[in-house]
């Protein structure tokens, strides 16, 4: 072999060890766009809009069909000193939020917490109302001196819906949908880029950027990384159902372990103790609640004030062994059982849906009888009851004062009107409250605490900063997302564009729109899914998870197609930005 030839081949070997790495050799490149926003959930439409704003060419990668992620099953935002507050008469402060953040969280970040609740009012509350979005309710939360947890009208889908539209609307800012980033790219020392591929088709490509930032949601989904990362003061439940969405993962994690990314706080994790097993998604669970009920352990006894802060109650059930718990209630209870998280639930009787449904809820005209359905002792579970009806007689709970001096709602009445029920629930993954660590302008850190430049993050992927300490508190993941992704857009900006960008909203024209490469559809989508819709659902098609749960819902609803499908936007993929558009008008139909 030749000399020259010898050296082509050592060149080709360096060029696949590089690509191989996500590294690619020093020199000019063309950019795709100035900053690429992986993930559209709360954080990564946040951080794109903010970008947009100051005329970055940004490039949303998302892995699913459609925008929002988790939040669009969340409740509400802890927002401090809002109009609502002040027309409802409460009276915050940022002080008195950043007292209860620190208190309740414990351990939390003091300079994060001090930077949400001074910017929470402008940066989020009117950043988001500037777009349409309407805070209706402001309710009390259990970290919270004031009521600030505030919702609108219903859950957080409300205030995700008008950031997908205005994401939509925006000239310099392109989605690519059904597209999972694999890897990050390097050159000269920093980010570059992502290495893409479209999870419908299998096309892959490179896309080009000065700055990426990392939105991609937490890892309650993964439970092996959830038990490794398992706090050490509690006990590993045996039984842990999936309460997270569908791509909290941790894929985000996995993309800067090549890079020797840091990560804080991993066994700081929300873990719901209400969770029932979900009949039609084996493996998850529903959030499953019911204030008229007792709770008993697997040795038919109270073991808790059911009216305690979540911090109390969760606590005192992961460390029973085993770590489960039956919500037991009569019949006037049963009408205050509430499950949430299923949408096939919306509009359906929780009598016959959950109640009737002897796997998941045992029934009896007799506590004994009850005992003996759910497998607790019945003679224990039988003196608990009478024990129980014997406080709410005497308005006082000696064992753990649920009744008496001190309460902050009313009394729960006694269990006497058959039939009686009894519901076991079991631990349930939720939210990270750790991950990426991150500087105050939202860069990625590595093990040593330099920066990984070219590389941003945000929201649940970084624990949302560590705001909420140990704890997670009601409304304090939302918000938090909004901020610390908006500092990710404005911090990809000046690396991208440069500082001076700050000052400026960009120019008043876009540059051309990006051109992703056109792909071959895997299976041809249909224009006409009336006919065919059965045959579509029954196959298990990579990248048509959205779709195949909100199809099978509207199919067993009976509802027809135009009730989604209309003005102009015809049975078939939404492919226009008008059609995406109306598309959103359809997502509270099962939000």
């Amino acid at each position: 072999m030749s000399h020259a030839a010898a050296g082509r081949l050592a060149i080709l070997a360096l060029g696949a060890v590089l690509a191989g790495a996500g590294c690619q050799p020093a020199g000019p490149v063309a950019t795709d766009a100035d900053v690429i926003v992986v993930g559209a959930g709360i954080a990564g439409l946040s951080a794109a809009l903010e970008a947009e704003s100051h005329g970055a060419r940004v490039l949303v990668v998302e892995a699913s069909s459609v925008a929002g992620g988790h939040a669009v099953r969340a409740g509400g935002f802890a927002l401090v000193d809002t109009p609502l507050q002040r027309a409802r008469g409460l009276q915050d402060s940022p002080d008195a939020a950043y007292r209860d953040l620190m208190a309740w969280g414990e351990d939390a970040d003091p300079w994060w917490v001090r930077s949400y609740v001074d910017n929470s009012r402008e940066q989020v509350h009117d950043w988001l109302t500037a777009m349409g979005v309407k805070f209706t309710t402001v309710l009390p939360a259990p970290q919270a001196s004031v009521p600030r947890f505030h919702f609108t009208r219903g859950a957080a889908v409300n205030a995700v819906v008008p950031m997908i539209s205005e994401a939509l609307r925006r000239p310099r800012i392109e989605f690519l949908w059904n597209t999972e980033a694999t890897e990050l790219l390097r050159r000269d020392g920093r980010i570059s880029g992502v290495r893409t591929e479209r999870n419908r088709t299998g096309g892959r490509r490179l896309y080009q950027a000065p700055a990426v930032i990392l939105a991609t949601g937490g890892y309650q989904s993964n439970l092996d990384l959830v038990r490794r990362t398992w706090r050490a003061d509690l006990p590993e439940p045996a039984r842990l159902l999936i309460g997270s969405g569908q791509h909290a993962i941790g894929s985000g994690l996995q993309l800067t372990e090549p890079f020797g990314a840091a990560r804080i706080r991993m066994d700081h994790q929300v873990t719901f103790v209400d969770g029932l097993p979900d009949p039609r998604n084996p493996g998850h669970g529903l959030v499953a609640q019911n204030r008229a009920a007792i709770w008993v352990d697997a040795a038919g006894r109270r073991f808790t004030n059911e009216a305690a802060p979540s911090k109390v109650t969760d606590r005192a059930v992961l460390r029973l062994s085993p770590a489960t718990h039956w919500l037991v209630f009569d019949a006037g209870g049963a009408r205050q059982l509430a499950v949430r998280g299923a949408a096939w639930l919306a509009g359906k009787s929780l009598q016959q849906e959950i109640l009737d449904n002897p796997a998941l809820a045992k029934k009896a005209d007799s506590i004994e009888a009850l005992a003996e359905a759910a497998g607790l002792p019945s003679a224990a579970l039988a003196e608990t009851v009478k024990r129980f009806n014997r406080f709410v007689d005497q308005g006082m709970d000696t064992d753990f004062g649920r009744i008496g001096p001190g309460m902050t709602e009313p009394p729960p009445p006694a269990l006497r009107e058959p039939p009686f029920y009894a519901v076991q629930l079991f631990p349930m993954t939720r939210k990270s409250m750790g991950g990426l660590a991150i500087d105050h302008e939202a860069r990625v850190l590595g093990g040593a605490g330099q920066v990984i430049r070219g590389l941003f993050a945000a929201g649940e992927l970084t624990g949302v900063a560590g705001i909420n300490g140990s704890y997670g508190g009601e409304g304090t993941f939302l918000g938090p997302s909004v901020l610390i992704g908006r500092i990710a857009g404005r911090s990809a900006v000046a690396l991208a564009l440069g500082p001076q960008a700050l000052g400026t909203h960009g120019p008043a024209a876009a540059p051309p729109p990006l051109q992703p490469p056109v792909q071959p559809p895997a299976v041809p989508p249909p224009r006409t899914p009336a006919a065919n819709l059965p045959a579509l659902l029954a196959q298990q098609r990579r990248g048509y998870w959205h779709f195949g749960v909100s199809h099978a819902l509207v199919t067993e609803r009976g509802d027809a197609c135009e009730s989604c499908h209309r003005d102009g936007w015809a049975p078939g993929p939404a492919l226009t930005t008008g059609q995406r558009l109306v598309q959103l008008e359809s997502c509270t139909r099962c939000h």
